[in-house]
């Protein structure tokens, strides 16, 4: 209301803290907004998986939507490898890459996404994951069949238009990964795909460590709210043995990673996050994977290099015969 003092952002910070019983207030004096918005989470920051090394994914592919971003989606595969390597020699462990499409709806461009797995992994060894998830099925089996990335996305709800996928096409998409060697990484949205996760660990279709990347506030069909709480509830329902990755869009983007952070989890950062520094827009992936570096240091974890991540999700993957 207009005649209430208006209440700072690092005032409000330290409050939600007390009151989740993360910190007492004399605990907080100063604090800033990693350190604060780690208290936040309900938990100290030596929570179980604290201390280990956290892998930073960079996703340089999609476009933001902030006036004054330099990043744009023209898959343009010089222009993609740059900004991918830039945030690997940045710190990122994993680089989350979409290649370009075949024009009139064609599908995906194998030659692009060939030649941008080929040079990622002449220059560097980030662990290539595609975001193939939103492809049709045989579409995606000869993708990652053919160029064989150390991982891939999956969805387990429904697709961004609000197709389901029914859980035969769920289990087949996990079996038809491993059978190529291939990590399914599981996209989370919402607690009812939590569910079904868990359903297919309960078939006995995947193995710890369950890679799963937790999504909040990501477009206008999944806008759960990027919030301690909404974090904690999913958290609460993943199976144990589960490694998981928190991708926030928006302004929230720096204060939730450090909830995760905190809370041993991990981190997916790039422009496509609508990342703002301060009141500006990130001038770049590797400054926001900077940023993220400066955040887990200051609250006690180190950077996973690509050879821990690889060890950390039991890469590289080899081919298996599953079924459910």
């Amino acid at each position: 209301m207009s005649d209430q003092h208006p209440v700072s952002r690092r005032d409000f910070v330290r409050a939600a803290a007390v009151g989740l019983g993360g910190l007492s207030a004399a605990g907080l004096p100063g604090a800033g907004v990693p350190e604060a918005a780690a208290a936040q989470a309900g938990r100290p920051a030596q929570a179980a998986g604290a201390h280990d090394k956290i892998v930073i994914t960079l996703s340089p592919s999609g476009r933001s939507s902030l006036p004054g971003s330099p990043q744009t989606d023209t898959r343009d595969v010089n222009a993609h490898v740059a900004a991918a390597l830039e945030g690997i020699n940045a710190g990122a462990a994993v680089a989350h890459v979409r290649g370009g499409n075949l024009p009139g709806g064609g599908g995906p461009n194998l030659d692009s996404w060939r030649q941008l797995t080929e040079q990622i992994r002449a220059r560097s060894s980030a662990i290539v994951n595609y975001g193939s998830s939103g492809m049709p099925a045989p579409v995606r089996k000869n993708l990652i069949g053919t160029l064989k990335p150390d991982a891939a996305s999956v969805l387990v709800g429904h697709h961004f238009g609000g197709t389901p996928i029914p859980f035969e096409m769920q289990n087949q998409t996990v079996i038809d990964h491993l059978a190529l060697g291939v990590l399914p990484e599981i996209e989370l949205f919402h607690s009812g795909d939590v569910a079904n996760l868990n359903r297919l660990v309960e078939t006995g279709l995947l193995r710890p460590p369950y890679c799963v990347t937790i999504f909040l506030n990501y477009n206008a069909y999944y806008r759960v709210p990027p919030t301690v709480l909404q974090l904690g509830a999913m958290l609460e329902l993943l199976p144990p043995g589960t490694h998981w990755t928190l991708n926030v869009k928006g302004p929230k983007h720096f204060d939730m990673a450090a909830v995760a952070i905190s809370r041993g989890g991990h981190v997916r950062t790039g422009l496509e996050n609508d990342v703002m520094v301060g009141e500006r827009p990130a001038k770049s992936n590797g400054e926001c994977v900077e940023r993220i570096v400066q955040i887990a240091r200051s609250l006690g974890r180190e950077i996973a290099s690509p050879a821990d991540a690889r060890q950390a999700l039991g890469l590289p993957r080899k081919p298996e015969t599953v079924t459910a």
